[in-house]
């Protein structure tokens, strides 16, 4: 969970984005409309009324300011060390910046190379800064879906998406700039996989409060049949401490030659980690001296201990726990899940 409870999306000018982004890689957020004399804060440190500062534009600009103008600068004010800032188009229309705010607003005056402009300053951390191409990975499509919303069109806008606000963070924590694209398909396939992961998440614990050892052993009886296994007669106890929970045999496929015969499954209904399950692999052994089938214990646990990992590793018995088996439940492939 992210420490931070908001991002800070902050436009700028898209006319000076190179020079922005130089200055931003020194630690300066600078944001336009900030000729001399257009400070928000007066040299004692307070806030300027909006009617002085509306009076010091028309004499810097010979022109009437927009009536938001004044609005939507002074919310700079409110940011405080630690912030994370967001800038869309920085430095172009393809790649966004990340830093982290490092003190107050400030005001000082520019050189011609920012055309004297852009005097509005907020101080953030030169070594928190990190660019990204928009489409990079699945967290930076997340925080750049905010920038196109009507609402976050100001120049300073508090973001308090809980999503968005975690995703930039991580980002914030990666070690280096990623300023190329990932593939469409790539980013369609990490929303997939984050659906599938939630679904499995949430049957595991349906499983666990709804289920029994009988129920759930007929759960992934008929799983495998569902999926084209048939399920062959066999002798479940043997009066020796040998137990296998079913015998299934894999549909048939132009692989077949390569694929068990027969495989002998051991379920066990269980939750978080059971202490126990080395039990299952060792009465699976039990019943399979014989080698005539490949052996598979299906649980419900979410990790195994390491004695049964150890056992089962040494005797060519494979685990299938947790998430993964959740995902065989749903007929989902198996993910890349450490259970």
């Amino acid at each position: 969970m992210s420490s931070f409870e908001y991002i800070v999306i902050f436009r700028t000018d898209d006319t000076h984005q190179n020079v922005l982004h130089e200055e931003l890689r020194k630690g300066m957020v600078r944001q336009g409309w900030g000729r001399a004399n257009l400070a928000l804060l007066d040299k004692d440190g307070n806030r300027i009324p909006k009617d002085q500062w509306t009076q010091n534009h028309r004499k810097d600009f010979d022109e009437e300011p927009s009536r938001r103008r004044y609005s939507t600068l002074t919310p700079m004010l409110k940011l405080v060390k630690n912030d994370l800032i967001v800038l869309p188009k920085m430095p172009n229309d393809q790649e966004m910046s990340i830093a982290r705010v490092n003190g107050r607003y400030r005001f000082e005056r520019t050189s011609e190379r920012l055309d004297h402009d852009f005097g509005h300053i907020i101080p953030v951390d030169p070594a928190s800064v990190r660019t990204f191409n928009y489409r990079a990975n699945d967290d930076t499509y997340t925080v750049s879906s905010l920038f196109a919303r009507a609402n976050h069109r100001s120049p300073v806008t508090f973001a308090y998406g809980r999503g968005a606000v975690e995703a930039a963070a991580r980002l914030l924590a990666e070690p280096q700039d990623i300023r190329t694209a990932k593939p469409d398909e790539d980013l369609v396939q990490a929303d997939l996989d984050k659906a599938r992961r939630k679904a499995a998440e949430a049957m595991l614990v349906h499983v666990a409060t709804s289920q029994n050892g009988p129920r759930f052993e007929n759960l992934v009886k008929q799983t495998f049949k569902n999926q084209g296994y048939e399920i062959l007669p066999y002798t479940r106890y043997r009066g020796d401490g040998s137990d296998v929970d079913m015998v299934v045999r894999p549909p048939s496929s132009p692989y077949s030659l390569f694929m068990p015969q027969e495989i002998a499954v051991q379920v066990k209904w269980k939750q978080g980690q059971d202490e126990e399950d080395v039990r299952a692999v060792e009465q699976l052994l039990k019943w399979n001296e014989s080698d005539v089938a490949e052996k598979v214990v299906v649980s419900s646990a979410r990790s195994f201990t390491q004695r049964c990992r150890e056992l089962a590793r040494e005797n060519d018995v494979r685990l299938i726990g947790g998430l993964n088996t959740m995902y065989f439940l749903m007929g989902l492939p198996f993910r890349d899940v450490d259970e």
